[in-house]
């Protein structure tokens, strides 16, 4: 219900295309990272962050000479976990405006956006979706349908905005990321290198003195020693390599943004949009994965469909649907003139969905 119109509000948000895609924002906003339903991008980042763990710990680091490998445990070692603790609060941290939080009941359907009666969601610092006043640099996501402080972007990776609550846990989540797999090359390197000079080097555990056949190593040294044929490793070896590597770019290209961002200014700066442009010029995207939301190019049946699809939901289609035309790989996934005006989100863009 409209408590400012007195007027009843269908339950049906605003739809973007994304990518040819029908995006209908939650009907109930999300809280954090762990709101239902969990994003696949985050279920592949957990699952290769155990698998990297594993066999960085289980593998890589016991075939290490025992001082690079207590080294080793010390220093990788602190730098996962600091990625774990940082990646978890990125992820649980609400990181909705003051006035939100404090206001808002996250168990209540979220409203439509009546484009005839305001022209933005967000005006004179009032959102007409979250019904509170908000600050200058709220922008109101569509992927979480609530307000957010201090909007960078929206996340896949964690599943949740990055804004100016959670934006230096992100920060650090992507920093500890990149140093951890720069570990982790450096441990493989040395592996491999050892095993075309000197293999007996990385047979120096005390489990190897009952192992007579040289083309058979152990896993998973010293709880629970595996044996297996040097195929096997190498097999893995090369797995985890080139999962390290791909990552390792993607997360170097996203650092440097992030720490070209915040040369001359803070987070949301007016002074961003400007740098963003010229970042584009040298590097066309910091992440690979980053779509832009409905690209320039003949969307007249991607409308239809979605037309027709809003029609089935009883909702005024063509008054509510927003059609972005945003080119760049940055665009965000920020509800239509999300900002105070239409004019400051094209001044400040933010970082794509990552």
């Amino acid at each position: 219900m409209d408590t400012r119109s007195g007027s009843q509000c269908s339950v049906a948000p605003e739809a973007v295309l994304n990518n040819g895609d029908l995006v209908l924002p939650p009907r109930i906003s999300r809280v954090n990272g762990w709101s239902l339903p969990l994003h696949y991008f985050q279920v592949v980042t957990w699952a290769v962050f155990l698998g990297l763990s594993s066999a960085t710990f289980g593998i890589f680091i016991p075939l290490l000479p025992h001082v690079w490998k207590y080294i080793a445990y010390v220093v990788t070692g602190g730098i996962f976990f600091f990625h774990l603790v940082v990646h978890l609060i990125a992820s649980c941290i609400d990181p909705a405006d003051f006035n939100v939080r404090l206001m808002k009941n996250y168990s209540q359907p979220m409203p439509i956006f009546d484009r005839s009666k305001h022209a933005h969601v967000i005006q004179n610092q009032f959102c007409h979706l979250c019904k509170v006043t908000v600050n200058k640099k709220t922008k109101h996501c569509i992927s979480c349908n609530k307000c957010v402080s201090g909007f960078d972007h929206h996340c896949k990776w964690i599943n949740n905005c990055v804004g100016s609550r959670n934006y230096w846990f992100f920060f650090s989540t992507v920093a500890s990321a990149t140093a951890g797999m720069l570990c982790l090359i450096t441990i493989l390197l040395y592996i491999l290198v050892q095993y075309f000079v000197d293999p007996g080097v990385l047979r120096t555990d005390p489990n190897y003195e009952d192992v007579k056949n040289t083309n058979t190593w152990l896993l998973f040294l010293p709880l629970f020693p595996v044996q297996v044929q040097t195929l096997i490793v190498v097999i893995i070896g090369m797995v985890v390599l080139l999962l390290d590597l791909l990552g390792l770019v993607q997360l170097g290209q996203l650092l440097i943004f992030h720490i070209y961002l915040q040369g001359d200014g803070a987070l949301g700066s007016s002074a961003q949009g400007a740098k963003v442009k010229s970042f584009l010029l040298i590097y066309k995207s910091p992440c690979h994965f980053c779509t832009s939301v409905n690209p320039d190019g003949d969307s007249s049946a991607k409308e239809a469909d979605v037309v027709r699809s809003l029609s089935s939901l009883g909702v005024n289609a063509r008054d509510s649907l927003q059609i972005y035309r945003r080119p760049s790989p940055f665009s965000s996934t920020v509800h239509p003139e999300g900002g105070s005006t239409a004019q400051e989100a094209d001044d400040e863009p933010s970082l794509s969905s990552l």
